[in-house]
């Protein structure tokens, strides 16, 4: 049997070399992954250093920041996946679950598909002091209660998985990033396994550094402990038909960090891709691919995603004339953010504008004095720009312009989002850029508050957007080819009432229809509205 030790690590220096060490001597014939969050204090650094004594044996994934020990787990079981080992078996970095139970985990699984270490069941101890042992010992028993776990430990990470159980598990239901997903893994390994087994554990209290858990890690737990109550009342769990066995399912590699280790946040509801929804201003909203998040770097992208030549094809042949209607307006929005970052940027100089679309903005940065041109790859676009502005457009893609340093500016207005490989583009935009240079840009935020509280009715979950981003994951974007952040802030779009009530009737929000009627007779093109929920960002690197 081809077993897999799991630990996930922050600042386990003191406890790393000894724990990988005692872990791989225990299981002479197991593999181990170690999935270490840019530890400043130089865990991975370690883990790597022990390559030279135990080979391929170890496997060390580093993330570029903290980003939760559920989301770490998740990656550590969809690598045993992807590997093909048989068995896995998960554990803590500091030694409060020693290396000794590896080997009764192992030979338990020879008969079980899940085995729990219980630290809370006959025989079983807990170095914790009085209060935090009270604390812990409670939430255990909220949790076997509320949803009828039928095991004694519930928030311990010492568990061993078949692989043939965790293909038949809805690991993509688990929504927990942090401690919270120990409780809603082990509350689906129980409805799923088809025999567990328990035994009893010695907890002993870390040798080394601190507990990482936090009052906010808290909270968290408590709402996802309410959500699965829901979930359980409701009986809206998913069943093991409705599951897709994680073996099966075709992934892309990230564009961002290379790795094909994904959670699913969204199922694809595609309606089909045709010119008409890839417009600026197109209503088909609801209509998108399968929505993953990268559990190693974070990003957030469609996948699979369409052709690249498709994609070109298709942006092609786009015809916007909605847009058009309403330039006044795009000129405001233009006008109102760049005069924001105005400060940060060259007082004159060559401006490349890449998906200039009708040429609103190449027009206004020629009127402040730069030697402005852009790219676009919409044919009636360019024609339009060309003939209306007379400004200098070619008609394509980035990857299409003579790669030269010759731009001060690069600017990309609502554009990184359809790509069909963000890092490329940057790295051409980086290309692009004379040393010193900026690039002023603005692109989806998938974690603000608006996005958040929509879920799968966010209106920019649609077929064209194919990456959703963050603060984090822009700046780790950037600094890859060699761009440092020096600016990030809301982007705000200025748009007329008229096209708001459109945009608010088709997203199907109620009593829209009605107020739009009712507004009929008002002149309301010439009514400007700001429009900035925070769910796109608007940033400024400099060249390095």
């Amino acid at each position: 049997m081809r077993t897999l030790i799991f630990t996930a690590t922050y600042n386990e220096s003191d406890n790393i070399a000894s724990l990988v060490t005692d872990c791989l001597q225990q299981l002479p014939d197991a593999d181990m992954l170690v999935v270490d969050d840019h530890s400043p204090d130089g865990t991975g650094r370690i883990v790597a250093d022990l390559r030279a004594t135990f080979g391929s044996r170890i496997v060390l994934i580093e993330r570029p920041r903290k980003m939760g020990l559920g989301t770490a787990h998740q990656l550590g079981i969809r690598y045993a996946v992807a590997e093909k080992y048989d068995s896995l078996i998960t554990m803590d970095a500091d030694y409060s679950h020693h290396p000794r139970y590896l080997a009764p985990i192992s030979e338990a699984l020879l008969e079980h598909d899940f085995v729990n270490g219980s630290r809370y069941g006959l025989g079983g101890r807990c170095d914790y002091g009085p209060l935090r042992l009270s604390i812990s010992r409670i939430a255990n028993a909220l949790t076997r209660h509320i949803l009828g776990i039928p095991l004694t430990e519930t928030t311990s990470s010492l568990r061993g998985f078949r692989i043939s159980l965790l293909e038949r598990m809805p690991v993509n239901s688990i929504k927990a990033e942090g401690y919270a997903f120990f409780f809603e893994s082990i509350y689906q390994a129980c409805r799923f396994a088809r025999s567990t087994h328990e035994f009893p554990i010695h907890f002993e209290d870390r040798r080394a550094g601190t507990s990482k858990i936090s009052k906010k890690e808290i909270v968290r737990a408590v709402f996802h402990l309410i959500r699965l109550l829901g979930a359980r009342i409701t009986r809206t769990l998913p069943l093991e038909r409705e599951c897709v066995p994680q073996s099966k399912v075709a992934e892309e590699p990230c564009d961002l960090c290379g790795y094909a280790f994904y959670s699913e946040i969204y199922p694809a509801r595609n309606q089909g891709h045709q010119a008409e929804t890839y417009r600026c201003t197109t209503a088909q909203h609801g209509s998108h691919g399968r929505i993953v998040k990268c559990l190693t770097c974070g990003l957030v992208a469609t996948n699979p995603k369409l052709p690249e030549t498709r994609l070109n094809e298709l942006y092609s042949q786009v015809c916007d004339d909605e847009y058009v209607t309403n330039i006044p307006s795009r000129e405001r929005t233009f006008r109102y953010n760049f005069a924001r970052i105005r400060h940060l940027l060259p007082s004159r100089g060559a401006l490349l504008d890449v998906g200039s679309y009708y040429g609103v903005f190449l027009n206004q940065a020629r009127a402040e004095g730069f030697d402005a041109s852009g790219v676009e790859p919409s044919h009636s676009a360019c024609e339009f720009s060309k003939s209306k502005y007379n400004v200098d457009v070619l008609c394509g893609t980035l990857r299409d312009r003579t790669p030269r340093a010759d731009c001060d500016i690069v600017t990309s207005w609502d554009v990184l989002e359809h790509c069909y490989s963000p890092s490329d583009e940057v790295a051409r935009v980086a290309l692009s850029l004379k040393s010193g240079g900026k690039f002023a840009f603005c692109t989806l935020n998938w974690q603000n508050w608006y996005a958040r509280c929509l879920g799968e009715k966010w209106p920019w979950l649609i077929d064209m957007h194919l990456y959703y981003f963050d603060d984090d994951v822009i700046e780790d974007l950037l600094a890859r080819h060699g761009l440092r952040l020096i600016y990030a802030s809301t982007y705000c779009h200025v748009i007329t009432a008229d096209y708001l009530l459109k945009k608010l009737v088709r997203l199907r929000i109620p009593f829209a229809a009605s107020v739009s009627k009712a507004a009929g007779i008002l002149p309301l093109q010439k009514l400007m509205v700001p429009f900035r929920f925070g769910d796109i960002r608007m940033y400024v690197a400099e060249k390095m």
